[in-house]
C-alpha cells in the first residue's frame, strides 16, 4: 500500500520529474510549504460547496477502510456553495519541498498559441457600469465594499498543451499557489492557476491566515516600481478595503481560535504583475478537531473576493455580474486525516478545455473607486494567466468581443 505521508526534499531530478510526470487527469499543488502530484484515484466526487465537509469526511474514512496509512484528499471548490467542485482521494501521491524556486531557475517552455477570437464578459460598458452601480449602493449605505469580477473567453486555433503552461505559471510564478485539477471526475476541463492568497493553513492546532486586498500594477523600472509600491502603502482607498477584510476575517477566526496574533497593519506581498496589501493573521485553534477545510469554509468567502455585508455583496455579485464564477474565488488545496492542510483562494485562473479558455479576474471597489481603474486592475490580473499561455497580455485590456484572426489578415 502506496504510504501518502508527505515525504522529505530530494534533487532536482525528483522534482523534474514531478511537473513531467505530471497529467491533465492529476492533481497539482506547489505552495510555500511543499510541492505535490496526486493521481490514481480511489475516488473522486462532485460535491456541492454546501456538502464539501461531509464529501471530505467520507473520502477519508474510504481511505482508511481500504488501508492507506495516511489518506488525504485534494481538490477544489466554488466560490457559492449551490455550484459544484471536485474532491478526489489518491491512490498515490508524490510530495516533496517547495519547487517554486527550483522552478524559476529552469528554462522557459516555448508556447506557440494563436488566439483567434477574445471575448471579455461582461465587456468594458457592461463592467464599468456594474461599478457605478456600486458605487451608488455605497452612498446609499446598502453596501460597503464589492468585489466585482469579469471573464475573458479565448479561442485558440491549437488544443492547449498543459504541461508546458503549468511549468511556465511555476517559473513565473515561484512564490504562489500553483495549482492544476481536473474539474468534476469525468475529466475533460482543467482549472489551473498561480493564487497569490492563502485561505487557511493548519499544521496541528496552528492555523496561518493570509488575505490580501488593495492592489496596484508593478513596473518594469525599479524606481517606478518601488514607488509604485510606496504609494499602495500609503493609499487610502486601498487601506480601507483591506481593513474591511482583516476586520471581518479577524471576526470569523475569533470563535474558533484560543489565540489570534493580528499584525497593526498590512505589509507589501508581490507577484510577477501586482503589488498586494498583505496581513498574516497567525492563531491556534480552540478545538483540535476542527479541520483545515473547516476553517476555509467558515472564512469563505472572504470580502476579499465578495464584500461587505457578506450576504448583500454575494447577492449583488449574482444579480449583476452576467455570468456564474463556478471555481473562480473558490478554493483549491488538500486536507489529511488529522485535519492538517492548505487552501487557496483560486485566483489568478483559467479553465481549459481542449482550445477553449476563460480566464478569470476581479477587483475590489470601494467608496471612491474609478470605474475605468477597476477595469484596468482586473485586465493586469488577466496578464498573469495570458503570460502563461503565451497569449499577449494586452489581450485583457479588450473593450469588446475582437476576432483576432482577421485583423492579423488584413
Amino acid at each position: 500500500m502506496t504510504d501518502l505521508s508527505l515525504q522529505q526534499p530530494i534533487e532536482s531530478t525528483a522534482a523534474n520529474n514531478l511537473l513531467e510526470q505530471y497529467s491533465p487527469s492529476d492533481f497539482f499543488f506547489n505552495s510555500p510549504t511543499r510541492a505535490m502530484r496526486a493521481f490514481d484515484w480511489r475516488a473522486s466526487r462532485s460535491v456541492l460547496g454546501s456538502d464539501a465537509e461531509q464529501m471530505l469526511q467520507a473520502l477519508l474514512t474510504e481511505g482508511s477502510a481500504s488501508g492507506q496509512k495516511a489518506p488525504i484528499v485534494v481538490g477544489v471548490l466554488p466560490f457559492a456553495d449551490d455550484r459544484r467542485g471536485c474532491l478526489m482521494l489518491p491512490g498515490q501521491l508524490h510530495s516533496m519541498a517547495p519547487i517554486g524556486q527550483w522552478a524559476s531557475r529552469q528554462p522557459e517552455p516555448s508556447l506557440d498559441l494563436e488566439a483567434i477570437q477574445a471575448t471579455p464578459v461582461p465587456d468594458h460598458h457592461g463592467y464599468c457600469n456594474n461599478v457605478s452601480t456600486a458605487l451608488e449602493e455605497f452612498r446609499q449605505g446598502r453596501l460597503s465594499k464589492l468585489v466585482l469580477a469579469r471573464t475573458l473567453k479565448v479561442t485558440t486555433r491549437e488544443s492547449v498543451p498543459i504541461t508546458p503552461v503549468l511549468r511556465r505559471l511555476m517559473k513565473r510564478n515561484p512564490d504562489a499557489y500553483v495549482f492544476a485539477t481536473p474539474t468534476s471526475p469525468e475529466g475533460g476541463s482543467v482549472f489551473l492557476g498561480a493564487s497569490p492568497e492563502l485561505i487557511v493553513r493548519r499544521t496541528g492546532r496552528h492555523i496561518s491566515v493570509n488575505p490580501l486586498a488593495g492592489s496596484t500594477a508593478r513596473h518594469a523600472n525599479a524606481e517606478d516600481d518601488q514607488a509604485a509600491a510606496a504609494a499602495l502603502l500609503r493609499s487610502p482607498k486601498d487601506l480601507y478595503e483591506h481593513a474591511f477584510v482583516v476586520k471581518d476575517i479577524v471576526r470569523l477566526l475569533t470563535p474558533l481560535c484560543s489565540e489570534l496574533n493580528v499584525p497593526d497593519g498590512p505589509e507589501l506581498l508581490s507577484t510577477n504583475k501586482l503589488w498586494h496589501l498583505s496581513t498574516r493573521i497567525e492563531g491556534e485553534l480552540a478545538d483540535p478537531a476542527t479541520t483545515s477545510l473547516a476553517v476555509a469554509r467558515a472564512l469563505h468567502p472572504t470580502p476579499a473576493v465578495c464584500g461587505v455585508p457578506t450576504q448583500d455583496a454575494f447577492a449583488a455579485i449574482r444579480r449583476w455580474e452576467g455570468f456564474e464564477r463556478e471555481l473562480f474565488s473558490g478554493m483549491v488545496g488538500w486536507c489529511d486525516a488529522n485535519g492538517d492542510g492548505e487552501w487557496a483562494l483560486s485566483l489568478r485562473c483559467a479553465l481549459a478545455s481542449d482550445n477553449e479558455l476563460v480566464l478569470y479576474a476581479g477587483a475590489g471597489t470601494v467608496e471612491g473607486s474609478d470605474p475605468d481603474a477597476e477595469f484596468a486592475e482586473t485586465g493586469t490580473k488577466l496578464g498573469t494567466m495570458l503570460a502563461a499561455f503565451g497569449l499577449d497580455d494586452r489581450l485583457g485590456q479588450l473593450h469588446h468581443s475582437t476576432s483576432l484572426s482577421s485583423e492579423k489578415e488584413s
